[in-house]
This record gives structure tokens, C-alpha cells and sequence, in this order.
């Protein structure tokens, strides 16, 4: 819980803030342990402080240790969103909170602008992998594709460039064989690790969930249903949101263009309030995916918040419980590598597209210019994001006092 009062920022603080505490204070994890935790949190959505932190309790304590790790994590961030939404519902429609709520609009896209920036410098370096980004972001903005379905056709893309490339690795080798005495061209096997100290290690043993746990939750699950007579609005809010959790591969951000799409088809909140939802996601403490949280309260109150944080939260855990251990095994594998190389830039094509989505929200040019001063900023020095966004809020309300 510690660690998720402390846990502004996002990105690479948190899981900064989590190595200090994890590794050089309390001596849990060894250097090599604690980068396997991240690597695995990458490869599954949802955040990955949250998701580093839930596959280090699977290490410990099995799914009870990762549960709690992972609620514990996200709490404060909770409290503090639906504190907020409470204060918005009754204060923020006064003139002064919108203009505030404005900057720090203006600020989330220069922030999403300033992350995406850095990515196209230090992740996507191969042609093809531009057009990934570049078809992920047409899908996501124009075709309102599901942040799922464009991953999962990045990550085959990836596999098929990395086979076409052995394959014509293999040819070539081939055509330089000069006679059978020459001694044969030996390839990397599949399984052939980056490094000598990047060599898998066992599987933790306590890292399983057993069936009959899952199946008496699931019956526990529709009993509480049947017997509450919930309705369908509130199973289709957490059908919705269960979805958009599976599709959050890059945190918070990439579901943007998608799950607002959604939102205006169904109408539940409007697009003022969806982008002050991704504000606050930012603004408090923990994942940007509390931004459900916020959504959720706005449309059905409490139950509605607590619906939806449970439907975007729990397909990130099931899948760290559930494939951690398989994906901690099978990190170091050709064809693993591969479908993050397809990966990386259908995020950077979802980061680019919420971009656009929260760019429509955007209100004068004094709003327009805080989101390019604050991509500016933090491309330039790294500040806590969080810092940012209160910093946007407020020159947003100098500028108003000032007639802008």
C-alpha cells in the first residue's frame, strides 16, 4: 500500500519507486529477479507497476500474495478517485473547476504526447515497424478498432517478419556452402537465451491457480447475481470494461481512442467528462486505469465505480496469475521476442491515437498551448508527470484570470 500512495508519476518512476523498496531496502528480489519482473509486466496489460508488483507476490505467496499486492497497490489510487469524482459531482461544474479541470486536460496530451515522442525515438527503429504504428494508429483513430485486436495482429506480424528473416537467414547460409567437408553453420536454437544472465529460472511452485478455485469464485460469482437481480446495464458496464482491461497493453493511455468510442456510442458520460476522467486517472496515485473508476462513479455512483474497477483490473491479474510464470519461462525465446518487436509500435500507434481522441476536448489555444509546453518539457527533463499536470492546471487558471 506503500508503494501506491507514493506511486505518482507512472512509467518508469513507479517502477523505480518499486526496485528501491523491493530490492535495495528490503532485500526481497536480487537485481536479475526484479528485471525478470519487469520484463514479464511488459509483456501482459494493464500497468506495469501494478502488474510487476502482483507477479512478485505470485512469487511469494501464490495468487493470495499477488491479489494482495495488487489491491494494495491500487487503494490509495481508488480512495483518492473516488474522492474526487464525489468533489466533481457536486464542484465541478462551478466556472473556476472547469478551467482548471481544462489545464490539466491540456496537460494529460502533452504528457501522452511527450511518452509517445520518446518511443519513436528508443523503441521503433525498423521500417516495418513504423507501419505497424502507422496502421495501429489509422485502426484506432478512423476504423475504431478494439486496442485487442490491433495488438494481437501486430504480435503476428512480428512472428511473420522474424520467420520470413531465419528463413531467409537460412538461405543464405545455404548458398555459401562451398562443399559437404565444410564444417556446418550451426543457428541459434530457439530456446538460446540473450545472455548468460538473462538464463531463465525455475518457476516458482506456489505461482498456480487451481480449478476448483476458479470454479467456486465463478459460482460464487453468478449466485450473488441471481440473488441481488443486478441488471443488465450494470453486467454490460462490466462486460465493457473487463474488455477494454484485456486490450491495455501500454497502461492506461493506449485504451483511450477505443473505450471513449465506446462511451459515446452508449452514451454514458459526455466527452467533457470522459477527458477529465483520463486527468484524474493521472493526477492521483496508482494506475491510469482508475480513470474507470472515475466513469464508472459519474454513471452509476458507487456500485457503478466499483463495477467497473473490478471489470478493468481483473483481466490484467487473471492473465500475471495465470501466464506469469509461463511468460517468465518463455521470456528469453525467439518467437516471445519477436511478437514484442510487433508489439512496441502498435502501443506507439494506440499512444498516438489518444492523442488525437483527447485532442478534440481541447478548449482555445491557451489549452493547445500548455498540452505542446508540456510535451516539450518532459521530452526534454524528466519531471514527475503528476507535477505537470498541476502545473498545467494552474497556468490554465492565470491565463483565465488574465482574459485568455
Amino acid at each position: 500500500m506503500f508503494l501506491g500512495v507514493i506511486g505518482f508519476g507512472g512509467g518508469l518512476s513507479v517502477l523505480a519507486n518499486i526496485e528501491s523498496h523491493v530490492v535495495t531496502k528490503k532485500r526481497w528480489l536480487t537485481d536479475k529477479e526484479f528485471s525478470n519482473a519487469v520484463t514479464v509486466s511488459q509483456m501482459l496489460p494493464g500497468g506495469a507497476a501494478a502488474n510487476a508488483i502482483a507477479y512478485i507476490g505470485l512469487r511469494f505467496g501464490g495468487w493470495r500474495g499477488a491479489l494482495l499486492g495488487y489491491s494494495g497497490f491500487c487503494l490509495p489510487g481508488l480512495i483518492a478517485v473516488l474522492v474526487l469524482a464525489w468533489a466533481y459531482t457536486r464542484f465541478g461544474t462551478t466556472p473556476n473547476a472547469d478551467v482548471v479541470l481544462g489545464g490539466f486536460n491540456a496537460a494529460v496530451v502533452g504528457i501522452i504526447a511527450s511518452i509517445t515522442l520518446k518511443m519513436v525515438r528508443t523503441a521503433v527503429s525498423r521500417l516495418w515497424q513504423m507501419g505497424v504504428a502507422a496502421v495501429a494508429l489509422l485502426f484506432s483513430a478512423i476504423g475504431n478498432a478494439p486496442p485487442g485486436e490491433i495488438v494481437l495482429g501486430a504480435i503476428a506480424v512480428g512472428l511473420a517478419v522474424d520467420l520470413g528473416t531465419k528463413r531467409a537467414r537460412l538461405a543464405s547460409v545455404r548458398r555459401r556452402r562451398k562443399s559437404d567437408l565444410d564444417p556446418p553453420v550451426i543457428l541459434p536454437e530457439e530456446g538460446h537465451p540473450l545472455g548468460p544472465e538473462d538464463e531463465p529460472e525455475p518457476p516458482a511452485s506456489n505461482g498456480t491457480v487451481r480449478s476448483p478455485v476458479l470454479v467456486a469464485f465463478a459460482g460464487v460469482v453468478l449466485a450473488a447475481a441471481h440473488a441481488t437481480a443486478i441488471d443488465a446495464d450494470l453486467v454490460r458496464f462490466f462486460l465493457t470494461f473487463f474488455r477494454t482491461g484485456l486490450g491495455a497493453y501500454g497502461g492506461g493511455f493506449a485504451i483511450v481512442p477505443h473505450l471513449k468510442q465506446v462511451i459515446q456510442t452508449r452514451q454514458w458520460i459526455t466527452d467533457k467528462e470522459f477527458a477529465e476522467a483520463v486527468a484524474i486517472g493521472k493526477l492521483t496515485p496508482g494506475p491510469v486505469l482508475l480513470l474507470a473508476t472515475f466513469i464508472g462513479y459519474l454513471h452509476e455512483g458507487f456500485l457503478g465505480a466499483m463495477v467497473a474497477t473490478v471489470g478493468i483490473f481483473s483481466a490484467p491479474f487473471l492473465l500475471v496469475v495465470v501466464a506469469g510464470s509461463t511468460l517468465d519461462r518463455l521470456r528469453s525465446r525467439r518467437f516471445v521476442r519477436a511478437g514484442l518487436r510487433g508489439l512496441t509500435p502498435a502501443v506507439l500507434g494506440l499512444m498516438a491515437a489518444a492523442i488525437i481522441a483527447l485532442g478534440d476536448s481541447l478548449n482555445g489555444e491557451a489549452e493547445v498551448g500548455i498540452a505542446v509546453a508540456v510535451a516539450l518539457t518532459l521530452s526534454r527533463f524528466p519531471l514527475n508527470p503528476a507535477l505537470m499536470l498541476l502545473v498545467g492546471g494552474v497556468f490554465r487558471y492565470l491565463l483565465k484570470m488574465g482574459g485568455l
